[in-house]
Formats: structure tokens, sequence, C-alpha cells
């Protein structure tokens, strides 16, 4: 049976939450089976997309249709896993996780969260090109400067709302709420926050890591603080739009 909160003060403390919630080794388990659920039918994707000679291999290095597809299919079963076992990992309801009606302040806090992460995502990568002489640019940043026609729309989609929904359930919903059981808030802020930034790494991104670090540190604060985690999917979903339209409107990095 799901236990619920009964404070408005979300999310709950470590020393609040309820004590058989987010038990390491479930916690454990519960990562390794979501990194399956994501991961294996993605490659039976592109797989499958391959043998029947519609994928290349230099589809693989674009922002291309099939890769598209594979991640949607990977988030899909991602929450097919997330939607049922996380409540009862964490032995609180989802509206006690965060997924309840916006107030007033929870949007505030989503559009201030955009704005703290745009700058802290840019002075992070400013400060990291001065002293390490390391261009923030994502290899994603360079693919989608190369979209065009229909997979612009497609992309922008993905970009700004598959993604942001997906992985703030992911990293807020069970990453920091797991660490929180266990560290403090500011810890459990800055360990979801490093595997958050580790989870854009790919070949030629190792600039990007940093700054999107200081980003999930925002994303991380915004959820903490209003306890809410349409919130952070808000500040998300503005930051990635932002970006988004920095690139293909203005051309800017």
């Amino acid at each position: 049976m799901v236990k619920t909160s009964t404070s408005d003060r979300l999310p709950l403390s470590p020393t609040r939450s309820p004590k058989v919630g987010f038990i390491w080794w479930t916690s454990l388990l519960f990562a390794a089976l979501l990194l399956l659920a994501i991961f294996i039918p993605s490659t039976f994707v592109l797989a499958g997309l391959m043998v029947g000679g519609l994928l290349h291999t230099r589809d693989l290095q674009t922002l291309s249709w099939q890769l598209i597809l594979a991640q949607l299919v990977g988030y899909a079963v991602g929450l097919v896993v997330i939607f049922p076992l996380l409540p009862a990992l964490a032995q609180r309801s989802w509206h006690a996780l965060g997924l309840r009606p916006l107030r007033l302040r929870d949007l505030a806090y989503a559009v201030g969260g955009a704005v703290v992460m745009f700058l802290a995502v840019a002075a992070t990568g400013a400060l990291q090109d001065a002293v390490f002489h390391l261009k923030p640019d994502e290899v994603q940043v360079q693919w989608f400067r190369a979209v065009r026609g229909s997979l612009v729309v497609m992309s922008v989609l993905f970009a700004c709302v598959a993604a942001p929904f997906f992985e703030e359930l992911l990293f807020r919903g069970f990453v920091f709420n797991a660490l929180l059981r266990y560290v403090p808030a500011w810890a459990a802020v800055v360990m979801s926050a490093i595997l958050f930034g580790l989870s854009h790494w790919q070949r030629g991104n190792a600039g990007a890591i940093a700054p999107l670090i200081a980003g999930g540190v925002v994303l991380a604060l915004v959820y903490y603080r209003s306890g809410s985690i349409f919130a952070s999917m808000i500040t998300h979903a503005l930051f990635n739009s932002i970006s988004v339209i920095a690139i293909l409107v203005f051309h800017l990095s």
C-alpha cells in the first residue's frame, strides 16, 4: 500500500519521509530495471530499422527521425516502469512526489527557474571556455543546426516536450528523492545534478557536461523548493525552448 504525505512541504526531508521508502538496494534494482527498459527497446528499434534498410551508419551521427523514434520508444517503456513502480518504491503517492495541479507559486518557481537556469548554464560555459578553452557546445547543438524540413517539428517536440517530461520524472522524481532519503538536501541537489549532466555525455560532448550540471542544480532546486515536479518540467522545457529558438532562428550556440 502506497503511503501519502501528511505535510504540505514537498518533497519531504529525509528525516520525515517514510523509513521504508527508497530502500537502497531496491532503489538500485529499480535503477537497473529502468536503464534496461530504456536502452533495450531503443536498441531493438535501431537494429530493426537497420535490418530493414531504413537506418544507415550516417543516421546515427545526426539528429535523424530514426534516432528520435528509438529514444521515444525507450522513454515510453521507461514510463511503463516508472509510473506504477516509483510510488511503491518511495512509499508515497504521485501527488506527494509532486505530480499535482500547478499553483501560482509553482509557476513562479518554474519561470524564474528557467531564467536562472539559462544564466547558470551560460555563465558556467563561459567560465569553462575562459579557463580551460573548452567550448560548451553540445553535439546535439550541432545536430539541431543541421535539421531541415519536417524533422524540425519532430526535433522541437522531442527536445521541448518529451525530454523534459521524462527526464524530470527520472532525475527529480526518482534520483533526487532517492538521494534525499539518505543525504542532506544540498548533497542530493549536487549529486543528482552531476548524474543529470553525465547522462548527456557522448563522444565529442565533454564541453557540455559542466554547464548541464549547473542546469541540473537549478532544476533540482526548483523541484525541492516548489515541491512540484511539473514546475521543474516547465523550467526544463522553457530552457530547452529558448535554446532551440536561439539555434534554429538566431543561429546561436
